[in-house]
């Protein structure tokens, strides 16, 4: 048997993998804050009796201050996502994707509220009223998204025959308005 002299290859190949195995942190610059979520897909949905409902683009922006939220990558690639899917008018497609960032970040009001809108527009108004009072529960301070759910609220209460609803949500979208 032959002696072979490794020291000086065993140590570089050593060092190697420990340097692999190093716990330093990889540098990476953060996530840029996007203005996501306020503008919403644009599709022109119809109630019952064939008239077009508001499309999403006649709805509000919110102020720059409350787009200043940073979002987890993830969510923001699934809102763009449902906002394209929206667009093609695949709505259900639109629908899933906001759900599946919903179970990412479950407390993001302005996920509930497209999630709303597209429900709306699928035709499904009860279930978007619903869907824009849990957005409200999770706006906080937040009065422009607010005032952005009383009026999904008085449209969808609107398509449920609902005037007297739909009037005191509208009304209450105005109060917040001038906040």
């Amino acid at each position: 048997m032959t002696a072979v002299s490794t020291g000086p290859i065993a140590l570089a190949l050593l060092l190697c993998l420990l340097q692999g195995c190093s716990n330093q942190p990889v540098q990476t610059s953060p996530p840029p804050v996007v203005d996501k979520g306020l503008q919403a897909p644009v599709t022109r949905a119809r109630d019952k009796s064939g008239e077009a409902l508001p499309s999403y683009q006649q709805q509000q922006r919110l102020p720059a201050e409350a787009a200043a939220v940073s979002q987890p990558p993830a969510v923001l690639a699934l809102l763009d996502q449902a906002e394209q899917q929206a667009n093609a008018g695949e709505l259900e497609s639109a629908a899933a994707s906001l759900e599946r960032a919903i179970r990412i970040d479950p407390r993001n009001a302005v996920l509930w509220y497209h999630l709303a809108t597209v429900r709306l527009s699928q035709g499904e108004s009860a279930q978007a009223e619903q869907l824009a009072v849990k957005s409200n529960s999770l706006a906080g301070n937040n009065t422009a998204q607010q005032a952005r759910n009383w009026r999904l609220i008085g449209q969808a209460r609107r398509e449920q025959n609902n005037p007297d609803g739909a009037a005191a949500a509208e009304n209450r979208a105005r109060q917040l308005d001038r906040r």
